[in-house]
Parts: structure tokens; C-alpha cells; sequence
């Protein structure tokens, strides 16, 4: 089998061929959209395929610096179609991870492998028998409200001088300065330019996005959409509200309760009032009680394990 090997180059459509591999073999979602926006915020040599000679998708592999870790890259497994050679799948794996080694701003090597993946125990296995040692596991804490309940939370003194309001067309760069302030929010993006672009064809195309003010400062943002499973960021069977991002301004904690009160008030003006709305956050540890209180706590919910390369 001739094998033709490709590093990320735009227009060239490799980002379908990635999304269809990704999707295939992990059975979780992935849009090319989205992987699009991702390696453009990379250089090319992170981004790695195996293809055949008539372009047909055979395997890939890529890797990002973290935002919030400098130093710290994260390499993927390298993803294979039934049917792709090992030797090919090894070779853009191997490659890459030389290239990582080689690089003057990877300081630490380390993955992530999500618990949600068909293939979990494979990728772990081969991680590990890279030199990989499990580090942490990532976390989610989710709550449910109910929508009813949650519009109806009495406004306390200490959230009262807040106001709130729908965002539009014109808030973009309100919403993209209000996360830029949000430490978390802010390593949610690649770059400042895929946060406008997130809220300008999204966001704020969808609706429902909720604005609080404190003076004449924006100090908190969030948006509602209903969202079905789809294995990475809602898992499960049940549909939620989910709470699409959530922006705080530092020193404006207490606008978290105003505003989820002021989203709750969105659905039922929606009539969005017939399941849950969700609000969550990440968070990681080693500490082995976690995944114990995870696999009995329904609002515990481990996502994926975190590996570091040990030299």
C-alpha cells in the first residue's frame, strides 16, 4: 500500500478526513469546523496524516501547547482507520513525538485520553507503553436546577444592585473583553480572534444570551441552549439546558447567582421549562478519593485522565 504522509495545511480538506477518523474510531462527536479553528492556532509539523495515494483517510496524530501551562504540550493519540498499518500509525505518532522532544518551548510532554472513548483501554495501554504515567484525572461538578425554581430565587441584597439585559448583535466585543477577563474563559479559546468568532456566528445567532452589569462595567455573561448527549460535553442519556459558556469578572462571584437567576427567567420566556438547566465546572486532582466519590456521587463526573511523559 502506497501511503502518502501530510503535515496540516488549510484548504486541503484535511480537517473532514480528521473529523471522520476522530469520529469513527472514538465515537465521539467532531466537526471539521471546529478542528479547523483549532490547527489554525497551530504550526503545521503539530498536526500530522496518513493517507492513501486517491486521499482516503488512513490515520492522524496532533498536539497543542496548553494556555495555561507554559511549557506544557499535549500530544493525541495517533488515530488509525480499521484496516491502516501499525507501522504507519506508529511512524506519525513517533515522528511527532521526536519533534516534541526536539522543540525548545515543549518543556513537559503529557495527554489526555477521555473516559467516554471506544477505545480508551487501547489508548492507555499505548501511552503507557510510551513511557506515559497517568497524572491526573479531569473532573466535572454538575448541578441541576430546575427552571422554575432557579427564576424564582429571591434577588438577596447582596446580588439587588445588579442589572441584566440581552446581549446583541452589537455586544461582541463586550463578550469577547468579559472572558478575555475570566482566567478560565479565556484558556477556553485558542485565540481572542476564535472567541469573536465563537459569539459573533453562534452565540449570539442562537439568542438568549444574558448580560449583567454592575455600573456600567459588564461583570458576568452566559447563554442557555438545550443540548442532547453527545459523549463529551454532555454525557449520559438526558437532554439539559446547558449553560453554552459562563464568563465572571474577577471580584464579582456573587454576580454568578444573579445571573443564573437572570438565565432561568430566559427559558421560561423561551418556555424552555420541561428539563434541567445545568451549570458545571472542571476541575483536576490525583487524589484517588475523587474517582472513588465519582463512581457514587451522580454530580461527580470523571471525564478523562491526564498522562505525563516520565524521561
Amino acid at each position: 500500500m502506497k501511503i502518502v504522509y501530510k503535515q496540516w495545511k488549510p484548504d486541503e480538506g484535511l480537517e473532514e478526513l480528521q473529523a471522520k477518523i476522530y469520529s469513527t474510531i472514538s465515537g465521539l462527536p467532531a466537526t471539521a469546523e471546529q478542528i479547523r479553528e483549532r490547527n489554525m492556532s497551530r504550526s503545521p509539523e503539530m498536526t500530522r496524516y496518513a493517507l492513501t495515494k486517491d486521499g482516503k483517510p488512513l490515520a492522524y496524530t496532533t498536539a497543542r501547547d496548553s494556555t495555561s501551562d507554559p511549557g506544557v504540550t499535549y500530544i493525541g493519540y495517533p488515530w488509525a482507520m480499521k484496516g491502516c498499518p501499525k507501522e504507519v500509525q506508529e511512524k506519525i505518532f513517533n515522528e511527532l513525538f521526536e519533534y516534541l522532544k526536539g522543540r525548545r518551548e515543549t518543556r513537559v510532554i503529557s495527554t489526555t485520553i477521555v473516559y467516554g472513548s471506544k477505545i480508551f483501554d487501547e489508548q492507555l495501554e499505548f501511552f503507557k507503553e510510551k513511557g506515559f504515567s497517568e497524572n491526573e484525572v479531569l473532573y466535572r461538578y454538575n448541578l441541576d436546577y430546575d427552571i422554575k425554581e432557579a427564576a424564582t430565587m429571591k434577588i438577596t441584597k447582596d446580588i439587588s444592585s445588579y442589572e441584566s439585559r440581552l446581549a446583541t448583535a452589537d455586544d461582541v466585543e463586550r463578550l469577547v473583553e468579559i472572558c478575555q477577563s475570566d482566567p478560565y474563559m479565556k484558556r477556553a479559546f485558542p485565540s481572542e480572534n476564535a472567541m469573536r468568532i465563537y459569539f459573533k456566528d453562534r452565540v449570539l445567532k442562537a439568542g438568549h444570551t444574558i448580560l449583567i452589569s454592575k455600573g456600567d462595567q459588564i461583570v458576568a455573561a452566559s447563554a442557555p441552549l438545550k443540548f442532547k448527549p453527545e459523549g463529551i460535553f454532555l454525557t449520559g442519556e438526558d437532554e439539559r439546558i446547558v449553560m453554552r459558556f459562563t464568563a465572571i469578572r474577577p471580584g464579582y462571584h456573587q454576580a454568578w447567582k444573579r445571573l443564573l437567576i437572570e438565565v432561568a427567567k430566559e427559558c421560561m420566556a423561551a418556555e424552555w421549562t420541561d428539563i434541567p438547566l445545568r451549570a458545571t465546572f472542571s476541575f483536576s486532582t490525583s487524589a484517588n478519593t475523587a474517582l472513588g466519590l465519582a463512581a457514587i456521587r451522580p454530580e461527580i463526573e470523571a471525564f478523562e485522565v491526564i498522562l505525563t511523559y516520565r524521561q
